[in-house]
């Protein structure tokens, strides 16, 4: 019995935190379409360095095929999302390792593809709200969108990677600022 009490007594706790959870999609239709092509501001922290620069990216299909490409138009990697699988394509030389590839590829699976009911993941995704933010978690993937200035933000907490996506707004005359 006293052993039971030490034990108990000694039980770390967690700070709970208040969110209702929620069904919402982490991309809304003012963050995404799916018939034109998305612009986004990207930032890519990770191991100390940041890569910025621009993701354009469109759904051909049942798929989203995108291109990173940093601030000097030189472009870091393409890539291609399913409802199975993330793949990166044509990868910049410094970033073309089997374990850098695997990990961005299977990130940009969970970004793109989180509201994604076919998803491999989409049982595991836990959802909640919080005024015009959106959270989704699963496993290593914090996942936060914020509608009021269309951003959204991926952590990994397994290899302390974060991408940064913000829209861009298009102009009058159809084309991105």
């Amino acid at each position: 019995m006293l052993c039971l009490l030490l034990l108990t007594g000694c039980a770390a706790t967690r700070n709970v935190q208040q969110r209702e959870a929620s069904t919402a999609r982490v991309w809304a239709p003012a963050m995404r379409s799916a018939e034109a092509k998305n612009t986004y501001r990207v930032c890519l922290r990770a191991a100390g360095r940041d890569l910025t620069g621009i993701c354009v990216a469109k759904r051909v299909g049942d798929e989203w095929r995108g291109s990173l490409v940093n601030e000097f138009g030189a472009k870091a990697f393409d890539f291609v999302t399913t409802a199975r699988r993330g793949t990166l394509l044509h990868v910049f030389p410094m970033m073309d390792r089997w374990y850098i590839r695997r990990t961005v590829a299977a990130d940009l699976h969970f970004l793109f593809e989180v509201d994604n009911a076919e998803a491999t993941f989409a049982r595991r995704v836990e959802r909640s709200e919080r005024g015009d933010t959106i959270v989704a978690t699963c496993g290593r993937w914090h996942l936060t969108a914020t509608l009021h200035d269309s951003t959204v933000t991926l952590v990994n907490t397994r290899r302390n990677i974060v991408y940064e996506l913000r829209r861009m707004a298009e102009t009058d005359d159809g084309s991105d600022e």
